[in-house]
């Protein structure tokens, strides 16, 4: 039976609506719950894609970044891989995903990734280490970070920093062995600044200056120099050129002064800017010593302190040239005491030589600061006058009388020679000039000439050079024209003055001799002065070129005679063509002379003209084989300015030089220096003019080895020459 309770209508409503009433509460429920489980899921989705994005931006900032990484997990398997790890590992990633470390890089194993990886998780501590995997070919930096997935490793690939790492470390240890090869040069090595301060200074220049290179550290390199002007010159010329070659006063840590020989080399930077001055300074004082006490000797009296003939004649010239370009009035005086060897042979040459240094001052004292006073030699002076004569020519010669007038007051005075007074008397000379229509040597002759017109007269006179006495000069003016005759009729001859050592025979010079018809045969001094004047030197230096080395050849066919070498002398306007170097090289292949047996002899004046022309022609004939000396070493001007960089192989003494070697300790102290000189430079010697043993023995007891003179014997014609050759080889034999 139904239920009395929903029986009735209302009941039934009101149960219908209660039910109602609750469906909609849960309706409402459901509808809240359905949201927040909406809210819910769209928050994870969001909290998902962000989680997504934010992978993927790490992804991209590791595929990006210039190190390579890549992460293993606790196997050991590759769970990433970036583009650089791909690179430098030269695998791509999809090769290496889910592998394991160890199989992929077998290699690793044992080396220090394998140590260290392992360490960095049993560990848990982050590894940093540089290494060289061989078979990547590779220097690695590694950096390992230990987490809970695994190992997370950034590397990167620096073959390139280690390879400049050791570049700078071989460079280091190459600059420091150069600057122990530099500590260890015997010459002084400093590099400086622009600003000129010291930066290098070697323990070369320790020694030669004194300072130590602490000492001198950041100073100034001005400290070395007292001529600031000379030294400011040289650095302008290097800045200008980049080089600088010379010769440089210095001083040293104890205030005395030294003489280098400077190679001055400029630095420039990257930029091509000056940097630094590279200096290497070589010590020569003591050569500049030797030099100074050898062209003191050679161009002055050592026994007066006078100028000798070789600077007379240098004055001289200079003189002609002067009065040549302003048309004043110069003499000349030949000054020569009466009967000097009296005075020599009753009291000694001691007395002589004291007399002649007590005139010395009292002639300087008679002229102006201008003039020149010059000993020629003995008891032979010689003045130059050029100060402020009239330009009248009387007015001018009158002023020259009272000159001469107070030399010859001077005398009056009598010279005290030890004990006793002595008095003498002059005989002067005097040659007239204004212009340079006269040599030098024309004007001493005619000096020379009217001083013995003077001793004619009486002594104790004056006598000036006047037209009567042109007997001379026209027998001169006679030679020339006979000159231009003899070379067209062949009169012209050579003889051969033989050349020897301790060895024997090793050779000759070649000296012309002129067989004249009236006068017979003369002596080259007699016409080759004139032959340089009238060019007639040039075919006749030719001829005796052509003649010497045709026997050159000759001689190398006979067994007695191969060995030979043939000197030649050259005269400078036969050197000064343009073609020399060919015409000797002509000669010898014309010929088939043997160029090492061929020596050429120059002498200073060639030397002085255009040197790098000179210096290129010695060379071309060097390199064919040809010898060079230098004749009559140690009486000119510049010899040793020069000799130092020309190729010698020999030098002459000059005769004048060995003639007094015995007797004139000046003679003796000039053959020594040219020794001792030419040894230190290489060059072998030979002395001319030998006449005496006792010469000779002189010559060989301070290193000379090779004579030529009368001892030996005199020029010969060519048969009696290739007898006393043949003479000279039996008796070796």
């Amino acid at each position: 039976m139904p239920d009395a309770t929903f029986s009735t209508p209302a009941t039934r409503e009101l149960v219908h609506n209660q039910l109602l009433s609750v469906k909609k509460e849960k309706a409402v429920a459901l509808e809240r719950l359905n949201k927040k489980l909406l809210l819910a899921i769209r928050e994870q989705q969001a909290t998902t894609l962000e989680l997504s994005n934010a992978k993927l931006r790490t992804e991209r900032i590791l595929e990006s970044i210039t190190e390579a990484f890549y992460t293993v997990d606790r196997e050991w398997r590759f769970t990433y891989v970036n583009r650089e790890a791909e690179n430098l590992l030269r695998r791509p990633r999809g090769d290496l995903l889910g592998k394991v470390l160890w199989k992929e890089f077998k290699e690793a194993i044992g080396t220090i990734f394998d140590r260290e990886y392992h360490r960095a998780l049993a560990e848990n501590t982050t590894v940093k280490f540089e290494t060289f995997y061989a078979p990547l070919e590779g220097w690695f930096e590694v950096h390992a970070y230990p987490s809970e997935e695994g190992l997370a490793v950034y590397f990167n690939d620096i073959s390139e920093r280690k390879q400049s790492e050791h570049a700078r470390q071989e460079a280091g240890a190459r600059i420091h062995q150069q600057a122990s090869l530099l500590d260890k040069a015997t010459d002084a090595i400093i590099v400086h600044g622009i600003d000129h301060r010291i930066q290098f200074w070697n323990e070369g220049a320790e020694r030669l200056y004194g300072w130590t290179s602490e000492e001198v550290s950041g100073k100034s390199i001005e400290m070395l120099y007292e001529d600031i002007l000379a030294f400011k010159e040289a650095t302008s010329l290097l800045l200008n050129s980049g080089e600088w070659r010379g010769e440089i006063a210095q001083r040293r840590k104890d205030g005395g002064i030294l003489f280098v020989e400077a190679h001055w080399t400029l630095v420039r930077n990257e930029e091509g800017q000056p940097q630094s001055v590279f200096a290497i300074n070589t010590d020569i004082t003591q050569r500049k010593s030797a030099e100074n006490k050898i062209q003191y000797l050679a161009f002055y009296d050592s026994l007066t302190g006078l100028p000798n003939r070789q600077l007379l004649l240098d004055r001289l010239r200079q003189a002609l040239a002067a009065r040549a370009r302003n048309h004043r009035t110069g003499a000349l005086l030949f000054i020569d005491l009466d009967n000097f060897k009296l005075l020599n042979d009753t009291f000694g040459h001691d007395s002589g030589d004291l007399l002649l240094r007590q005139l010395a001052p009292r002639l300087i004292s008679c002229v102006r600061e201008g003039d020149t006073v010059a000993r020629l030699g003995g008891d032979e002076f010689v003045i130059i006058l050029v100060t402020d004569f009239s330009e009248d020519y009387d007015a001018a010669v009158a002023q020259v009388k009272v000159i001469c007038e107070r030399i010859h007051c001077t005398f009056n005075q009598p010279f005290s020679l030890g004990a006793h007074k002595h008095h003498t008397t002059a005989s002067i000379g005097v040659a007239v000039f204004n212009d340079q229509s006269h040599t030098t040597d024309e004007l001493l002759k005619q000096a020379d000439l009217a001083m013995y017109q003077a001793k004619a007269s009486g002594r104790n006179a004056m006598c000036f050079f006047d037209p009567d006495m042109q007997a001379a000069m026209n027998a001169r003016a006679a030679l020339e024209s006979d000159l231009h005759k003899s070379w067209e009729r062949n009169e012209f001859v050579l003889h051969y003055q033989p050349q020897v050592d301790d060895c024997g025979i090793t050779g000759a010079e070649a000296l012309i001799r002129w067989q004249h018809p009236r006068r017979g045969l003369l002596p080259p001094h007699e016409f080759i002065p004139q032959t340089e004047e009238t060019r007639l030197i040039l075919p006749l230096g030719a001829w005796v070129l052509e003649t010497a080395c045709t026997q050159l050849a000759i001689w190398s066919e006979r067994p007695e005679a191969a060995g030979l070498n043939l000197a030649v002398n050259i005269s400078p306007r036969q050197f000064c063509q343009p073609d020399f170097v060919e015409q000797v090289v002509s000669t010898l292949d014309r010929t088939g002379a043997d160029p090492q047996r061929l020596k050429l002899e120059l002498t200073e004046s060639i030397l002085v003209h255009n040197m790098d022309d000179t210096i290129e022609k010695m060379a071309a004939l060097k390199a064919k084989g040809v010898g060079f000396a230098l004749d009559d070493f140690g009486v000119g001007y510049s010899s040793l300015y020069y000799l130092k960089r020309l190729p010698m192989d020999w030098v002459k003494i000059d005769q004048s030089f060995v003639r007094d070697v015995l007797t004139d300790n000046n003679d003796a102290t000039i053959v020594r220096a040219i020794l001792l000189l030419a040894k230190s430079m290489g060059l072998a010697v030979i002395a001319e003019g030998v006449e005496t043993v006792a010469q000779k023995d002189f010559l060989a007891t301070h290193g000379c080895t090779a004579y030529q003179g009368y001892l030996f014997s005199p020029p010969l014609p060519l048969d009696q020459f290739e007898e006393f050759v043949v003479k000279e080889k039996n008796a070796q034999y």
